[in-house]
């Protein structure tokens, strides 16, 4: 069992195990991102690995038509529930030999350092510091109940109400529907399985811990955006780390 499979948080240092993620990155075709902090806001631009030369210890990236500039750069790739961010140093601008337009490929040094995060189901975000999410719960007994979400991953939540929930929402609390108003506005409609209740009797509060049911693919993108824009919020502050 290699580092990469053992951690679940960790900086990863040695060369072999920096070349087995490039590798992974390139042959899975990983999201893979440039990472900016322009005015101390992090921006992040899609691109693409597209060769690794591990004898010069170089990779070639397909900037997807964006022009960069010779110096440090910061990445991260991603996929499912692993994130993997690390710096390196832009060498120089090469053609694209088998195309014809002009979209520039750069090459960059190996990272001698990535900074590799594993979540163990799915990417959860904490909302201390957003706006709240306003969630409407609809027992099957037609009770309605007025919450706000504590923190949200692509498959589940986990929400606080006011006062005893199971006191409220009686035995119809197994499913029900959910209404998720995000910051954006936009509302997320689902139907939820109650996996566990915890009612704080000193602060009069319940927290829910609920998992979706048939989450169509429209409210699906709303929350991995959401999830994305914290993620990038996370990523802002491995980078001052890196720094």
């Amino acid at each position: 069992m290699t580092k990469l499979d053992a951690e679940i948080n960790s900086d990863i240092i040695d060369f072999e195990e920096i070349l087995e993620v490039m590798v992974a990155v390139l042959n899975q075709k990983w999201g893979l991102s440039c990472l900016s902090i322009p005015k101390k806001r992090l921006t992040t631009l899609p691109v693409k690995l597209v060769d690794l030369n591990a004898g010069a210890r170089e990779m070639t990236v397909d900037s997807q038509g964006a022009k960069l500039a010779i110096g440090t750069h910061f990445f991260r790739a991603h996929r499912g529930g692993m994130s993997y961010t690390f710096k390196t140093r832009l060498i120089q601008k090469v053609g694209d030999k088998d195309s014809t337009d002009e979209n520039p490929y750069y090459q960059f040094t190996y990272p001698n350092l990535i900074r590799f995060s594993q979540y163990r189901d799915s990417v959860r975000i904490d909302l201390d510091d957003w706006k709240d999410i306003q969630v409407s719960f609809f027992t099957e007994d037609a009770i309605q109940l007025q919450g706000e979400v504590v923190d949200i991953s692509a498959t589940g939540a986990k929400i606080k109400f006011e006062g005893d929930f199971d006191a409220k929402a009686g035995r119809s609390n197994s499913i029900a529907d959910c209404q998720l108003q995000l910051p954006d506005g936009s509302l997320v409609l689902t139907r939820t399985q109650i996996l566990g209740v915890v009612y704080d009797e000193s602060k009069d509060v319940s927290y829910v811990r609920c998992r979706y049911l048939d989450l169509n693919q429209s409210d699906e993108k709303c929350l991995e955006l959401l999830i994305d824009e914290r993620a990038d919020e996370l990523d802002h502050a491995k980078l001052e780390g890196l720094m």
